[in-house]
């Protein structure tokens, strides 16, 4: 299956198939297979049923020092139904990470989602890394780290998320646009209710991505 997948990406890379809907036929079919192969998977299941809501270990942290009130906003907007994306950015050393941090650990103690997965990006984005660490989250990784398939590999991923239900994956320091599919991290939605922030400095990154803005000021001397 590894070399399929791989002659299928190939061929849509190298576009020797030019009819969109046979590609998403395709595409849809290999998808079917890893969904198939996950359910297969010896420690997926064991995992998810081991860990309760939320299971995961609070970050340490600083104090808040004035910026409460940019914390009161992102957790309103973590709450509202409509909200799915939200984008915090300000320039480096404003708090956003700091904020995050106490928004994760708060995400804990109450439990109004299954999981608060945390994954720090870096400037050289990487997909495979990426993957790996929201794998890891899960407590998944040896299930993801079997496929060196990109393709296969976020298929993989976006199973796994299924399957933990209701969410919010916080993506830290993300420098540029980043591609939810390419990586395997689901789109959010009101049929499955998770949720999706990410801190950046960049005002445009949030734009791209549809986030509802969140600004960060630098405080005042």
């Amino acid at each position: 299956m590894i070399a399929e997948a791989q002659d299928v990406e190939n061929k849509v890379s190298n576009r020797r198939y030019h009819c969109r809907a046979w590609n998403e036929k395709l595409v849809d079919e290999k998808t079917r297979e890893m969904k198939e192969f996950l359910d297969k998977a010896p420690n997926a299941s064991e995992a998810l049923a081991m860990d309760g809501p939320s299971d995961g270990l609070p970050l340490p942290t600083s104090e808040l020092v004035g910026e409460e009130a940019a914390r009161k906003e992102i957790w309103a907007c973590l709450m509202q139904e409509e909200v799915k994306k939200i984008g915090v950015w300000g320039m480096g050393g404003v708090g956003k990470t700091t904020i995050m941090k106490h928004i994760h650990n708060d995400h804990l103690k109450e439990q109004r989602f299954e999981r608060v997965i945390w994954v720090t990006t870096s400037k050289e984005f990487n997909v495979m890394k990426v993957q790996d660490d929201i794998a890891s989250a899960l407590k998944l990784k040896e299930d993801l780290a079997i496929e060196g398939d990109k393709l296969r590999r976020a298929a993989i991923l976006s199973e796994m998320l299924k399957k933990v239900g209701k969410h919010v994956l916080i993506l830290d320091d993300v420098w540029d646009e980043v591609s939810l599919e390419e990586v395997g991290i689901l789109e959010p939605s009101d049929s499955n209710g998770c949720k999706l922030v990410l801190t950046t400095r960049s005002e445009h990154v949030c734009k791209y991505m549809d986030c509802t803005v969140i600004k960060v000021e630098p405080l005042s001397e």
